[in-house]
């Protein structure tokens, strides 16, 4: 079986040593030296390295090709790279990936602080409750957006808040129940939302409450 040995250096360090067959391709600690020398770009190394690992085919033409002429073994001496490889379509896409993020974490930030001021002022003027639950409704939008369960979790509990301002107990029960159970139920439990939903609930049952004893008194 013919089989081709490949010495890799750069002129002062031997980066590894090779033997190539038809079967595959195997580093070995010592061989004698090559008989042909070639200077190779170090990044075309590195393809020309994947493909004979990866083609049997290939490896048959080039170990056929190098050895027609009694030829055993080469030298490749990595020159640098005459040019950097930067993938530019791909760096065009991060780029508005990043700055898509940097946006809505930026509009999340303003939207909490709205919806925090009107939430608060939602219980005691109803237009405030419905501005508040919009608000949260857009913060989920910008959540699911960006793939955070955490702070979905959070942007529908505040929606319950708003509920629970216009007296829509079933609702903003339903939502707080379910918050809470797959709060639970995460690999990674956190207490924040935890207790998060506990104090919403506490907010209800008192809401609830109150309601309640202000309908009697009207009767």
């Amino acid at each position: 079986m013919k089989k081709l040995y490949i010495i890799l250096t750069d002129g002062t360090y031997c980066y590894g040593r090779y033997v190539i067959k038809r079967n595959g391709i195997k580093q070995i600690k010592s061989i004698s030296n090559g008989t042909e020398i070639l200077n190779l770009d170090s990044t075309f190394w590195h393809y020309l390295f994947k493909e004979l690992v990866i083609s049997c085919l290939y490896r048959q033409c080039f170990i056929s090709h190098w050895t027609l002429v009694n030829n055993n073994g080469i030298i490749f001496k990595l020159q640098p790279t005459s040019y950097d490889l930067i993938d530019y379509n791909w760096n065009e896409r991060i780029f508005l990936l990043v700055r898509e993020r940097c946006e809505l974490d930026h509009a999340l930030s303003w939207l909490s602080t709205l919806g925090g001021a009107f939430s608060a002022l939602g219980d005691y003027f109803a237009n405030c409750a419905e501005t508040a639950g919009k608000i949260s409704f857009h913060q989920l939008k910008l959540a699911l957006r960006l793939g955070d369960p955490s702070i979905a979790s959070r942007c529908r509990l505040y929606l319950s808040l708003s509920f629970i301002q216009k007296k829509r107990y079933k609702l903003a029960r339903r939502i707080i129940e379910t918050e809470y159970q797959i709060a639970k139920r995460t690999s990674i439990v956190d207490p924040r939302l935890i207790n998060m939903c506990r104090g919403i609930w506490s907010k209800l049952q008192y809401e609830h409450l109150v309601y309640k004893n202000r309908k009697k008194e009207i009767v």
